[in-house]
């Protein structure tokens, strides 16, 4: 009896997170924008270049917006002649100290730049420290902050050489500072170093976390391959057929040796959840769906990407980065599994189970499907 209301209460929770997630179908990620920063010491001076969203940078630093047809060349001069502006927006965002006395910023230049189809400005901060050139270097970072009311969470992976080392961080709203270099004293923090380097791998495995528990669209392509598999050996296949393909195409992605618009991404994850709603309920799991689970699991992969802009600097901090962004993501996959799939095998033992299972799968079919329409109706870029 205990086990029963036990199944049931685990089985109601599953339903009512199922239901929750169709009550805002309009998108299934948290709205993101993206950005690098490339940081570069010389002597007394520091190269900060910085690369953020077009439309976002213009609106937040209030310089307007071109009509939507305007040309590269248009873009970059609106940035030029704005970069006064653009100056006395990040002069509070953006800051550099050494041993906690400020440098002086300018902004050198601006222009424009692609990844992925998408406009990013760019902006290069030329910091003109005082004193020797070794000390502890602060970099504090509020761009896009709350305060700016973008509607977007916000992410800046960072790769720097200072104060006499180089590593990968990432700034985000938990996240604004960065510390390197030596103490005031003169002697290397190594100790500190390297609580900076698990900490930057932390924050890296947190975002793979994050991005795959609130990617929905990936949690219920999950969920429907979990309330299709007829037991722990088929989970073990589809994960590890889904997990490779991912890895793979969200590793090509991030390096930039594959790019596929979003705006035919997104309606192919889509695509993925209502036709393995379908194959659930028309004839279970086939000898194939391994097969069919890899190529789907490379659309996903694609869209793991979307999380992710790095510099163009090809490294040893690089694959760190992506690998512990993976890592992230696998134990949020891993999670998932663990927590719904017994559940589903103790329903299984009850004869209401077979109506819930279809259920369950018809009701995320027709998420899926809504998302498939409304991406295939979206402008372009905006899916």
């Amino acid at each position: 009896m205990i086990r029963a209301l036990l199944v049931a209460l685990g089985v109601t929770v599953l339903a009512a997170l199922l239901m929750s997630l169709t009550g805002s179908v309009a998108s299934a990620h948290v709205p993101t924008t993206d950005g690098t920063s490339t940081i570069r010491q010389d002597g007394s001076l520091v190269r900060y270049k910085l690369e953020l969203d077009y439309d976002t940078l213009t609106k937040a630093a209030g310089l307007g917006r071109l009509p939507r047809g305007a040309k590269d060349a248009e873009r970059d001069a609106f940035l030029e002649s704005h970069r006064a502006q653009l100056a006395s927006y990040l002069a509070d965002r953006l800051t550099v100290a050494l041993d906690g006395v400020p440098c002086v910023a300018e902004l050198k230049d601006t222009g424009i730049t692609k990844r992925q189809k998408f406009l990013y400005a760019r902006l290069l901060l030329i910091h003109r420290c005082p004193g020797s050139a070794s000390g502890e270097f602060t970099v504090r970072y509020g761009v896009f902050s709350e305060a700016d009311a973008i509607g977007a969470e916000h992410t800046n992976m960072v790769d720097y050489e200072l104060g006499g080392s180089g590593g990968s961080d990432v700034f985000d709203a938990g996240h604004r500072e960065l510390r390197v270099g030596q103490s005031d004293a003169g002697q290397r923090a190594s100790r500190a170093g390297e609580t900076g380097f698990l900490s930057s791998m932390g924050r890296f495995v947190s975002m793979g976390l994050e991005h795959i528990l609130l990617g929905i669209d990936h949690v219920l392509f999950l969920v429907l391959l979990l309330l299709g598999a007829q037991g722990w050996r088929s989970v073990v296949r589809l994960a590890t057929s889904f997990t490779v393909a991912h890895s793979v195409t969200l590793a090509l992605a991030v390096l930039g040796w594959v790019e596929v618009p979003a705006e035919i991404v997104e309606p192919l994850i889509a695509l993925s959840i209502v036709y393995v709603a379908v194959e659930n309920i028309a004839r279970g799991e086939s000898r194939h769906r391994a097969l069919v689970v890899f190529g789907f699991g490379l659309l996903h992969g694609l869209g793991f990407a979307g999380a992710l802009s790095f510099t163009d600097d090809f490294g040893g901090r690089l694959l760190l980065s992506l690998v512990s962004f993976n890592l992230g993501i696998e134990l949020g996959q891993l999670a998932i599994v663990l927590l719904v799939f017994p559940l589903l095998l103790l329903a299984r033992r009850y004869s209401w189970s077979t109506g819930a299972h279809v259920g369950a799968t018809i009701v995320v079919g027709i998420v899926g499907l809504v998302w498939l329409v409304e991406r295939l109706l979206a402008p372009s870029g905006a899916a």
